[in-house]
Order: structure tokens, then C-alpha cells, then sequence
């Protein structure tokens, strides 16, 4: 894959966890690292599909509203 592929892959990636995680803010560093923020929760990961399986199992836990916009029980 040459560079713009890769950023287009990348392009794809990003706006499919930012659908999926609403409140997140996710990115990808110059390391090569997948991260993701909310408020003081930080997630930095190589694998974005690590990264997706531990927004998942935050979110479930997590003191803000998940995806649907409601708090958690």
C-alpha cells in the first residue's frame, strides 16, 4: 500500500469507530498508535481492532453515557 492508500484506509477506520464510539475522540499518532479520549479515560493501542474491543468493554463499564446517549445502569 503506498502513503495515500494507507491514509484513506486509515480515513475509513477512523470514521467507522467515531460512528460506533459517539463522545470519543479517536486518532491515530505519528507512531503508528490507535488512541482514543473521553474526558480523563485514555485508551493507546498498535491494533485498532484491540483498540475497538477495549472501547467496547469501557464503554460498557463507564460513568458516561454510551452510544445511545443514555447512562449506563
Amino acid at each position: 500500500m503506498d502513503t495515500r492508500q494507507t491514509a484513506l484506509h486509515d480515513a475509513d477506520r477512523l470514521g467507522e469507530l467515531s460512528a460506533e464510539f459517539t463522545g470519543w475522540r479517536i486518532g491515530r499518532g505519528g507512531s503508528g498508535h490507535w488512541w482514543a479520549v473521553r474526558g480523563n479515560d485514555l485508551v493507546r493501542t498498535p491494533d485498532i481492532e484491540e483498540l475497538r474491543v477495549r472501547l467496547h468493554e469501557m464503554t460498557e463499564g463507564s460513568r458516561y453515557p454510551n452510544e445511545s446517549g443514555k447512562w449506563p445502569d
